[in-house]
């Protein structure tokens, strides 16, 4: 065994086959290639993000729930409907185009 413990399963003939070509097209072996395309994947980003948020759920988790225990006795209905608007309204808005 290596100094990395066991290693990942092999690939089938067919996947191998198309690693090996893909491998061949950049000039790199195998060998390097796969290594290099795990490590790059490793440092994804969008990977790094989807860790944390294996943290950030249950806090996020907390919070709604605060929320929605203070916010259970009010409703929408309790606000007025807004007024309605006239053409004078219209006319105040700053315009940044032509109506259609």
């Amino acid at each position: 065994m290596d100094q990395n413990g066991s290693q990942v399963p092999p690939f089938e003939p067919e996947e191998y086959a198309r690693v090996a070509a893909a491998a061949d097209i950049v000039g790199k072996s195998t060998e390097d290639f796969v290594r290099d395309a795990a490590l790059k994947a490793a440092d994804d980003p969008f990977l790094k993000a989807l860790g944390r948020t294996r943290d950030r759920v249950p806090q996020l988790a907390e919070v709604f729930a605060a929320q929605d225990t203070h916010s259970a006795g009010t409703s929408t209905a309790a606000w007025p409907d807004p007024a309605p608007m006239g053409s004078r309204d219209l006319h105040e808005f700053p315009r940044h185009g032509h109506a259609a």
